[in-house]
């Protein structure tokens, strides 16, 4: 009985033919991303193995999986004559998902990192050179690597910087919608779905999009950008720490233990007065109820002007 073919992306490299690449691309109702729903008889696709129900994770190595229909077209047509697609079929994309892992050209090439004890920490697969020996990330074998910021240190070329910065109406912040390859963007690091933290040593955070474009263009040829993914994101968020420049090499911040409840106030860490001696002492109501509103006002985000809808898509 033969061995079944281990699960891994597929690197696809496409050369156009006289009747195109030879395959039909579309999106589906309900679910996250482009797919390939058909595959050319003897056209180039078929020959470069691309395959119908495939999911479209990358374009010329820049991921797309938060790009519209449109932006991926434009992307497959960016090069002339050739294109280079990362793909996944439903088993593969469903074992990444179980084992919360982010698709990677490495992959294609190197296959899945082996399954660890259920007990072990699962390493989590990065872009190569994203990070180095000192950030501690290990090998496949070794412990997950650490979960810090970003510094991008960006001058603008013939074209700009080369990335698209937009606001998600259903959360706060900004993020990097796509980065043009090749481009002063993406030799920095600088990846899609990076959510924005600070411009040129300035927190960002509080700043409506126009306000955050301002800053970007402060300085007319270069711009350091701090940006977490949505992985460090989530982690900073889960432990109520504001990732800083100090985070991308220096100490980084510990969980709360112990049941202790800590409240960040910029950077300045609250604490009840008399919890060290021992006493709990119960709010009134009065009391309870502040907490409760300045908590809101802490958590809700900048008023946003929805009408100027220019101001939410800025390309550099």
């Amino acid at each position: 009985m033969a061995t079944p073919e281990p699960l891994r992306p597929r690197l696809c490299c496409l050369v156009r033919g006289e009747h195109g690449y030879g395959f039909h691309l579309h999106g589906e109702k309900g679910r996250r991303g482009q797919f390939i729903r058909r595959v050319e008889p003897g056209s180039p696709a078929e020959a470069a193995e691309l395959r119908a129900g495939d999911r479209l994770v990358e374009v010329n190595g820049v991921n797309v999986e938060g790009e519209t229909h449109h932006q991926v077209v434009q992307r497959i047509k960016a090069v002339e004559g050739q294109t280079r697609l990362l793909v996944v079929d439903k088993e593969t994309d469903e074992e990444l998902r179980r084992r919360q892992l982010t698709c990677t050209e490495e992959m294609a090439q190197q296959g899945l990192p082996p399954v660890h004890d259920l007990w072990e920490p699962k390493p989590v697969w990065t872009h190569a050179g994203s990070l180095g020996s000192k950030d501690g990330q290990k090998d496949v074998n070794g412990p997950a690597r650490e979960l810090r910021p970003r510094l991008c240190h960006l001058v603008k070329g013939p074209q700009g910087y080369g990335f698209n910065l937009h606001s998600d109406k259903s959360r706060p912040g900004q993020y990097i919608r796509s980065v043009d390859p090749g481009s002063p963007a993406a030799h920095s690091g600088l990846r899609a779905q990076d959510r924005l933290i600070e411009v040129n040593g300035q927190n960002v955070e509080g700043l409506r999009h126009a306000e955050v474009v301002a800053s970007i263009k402060a300085r007319e040829d270069e711009a350091r950008l701090l940006v977490v993914d949505p992985e460090t994101d989530e982690h900073f968020k889960r432990l109520r720490v504001t990732p800083t420049e100090e985070h991308v090499e220096g100490p980084l911040p510990s969980p709360v233990t112990n049941g202790t409840s800590l409240a960040q106030d910029g950077s300045t860490w609250k604490h009840d007065p008399f919890q060290e001696s021992g006493l709990h002492l119960s709010p009134t109501a009065a009391e309870a109820k502040e907490k409760a509103r300045a908590t809101r006002l802490n958590k809700r985000a900048p008023q946003m002007d929805w009408n100027r809808k220019r101001e939410i898509f800025s390309n550099f």
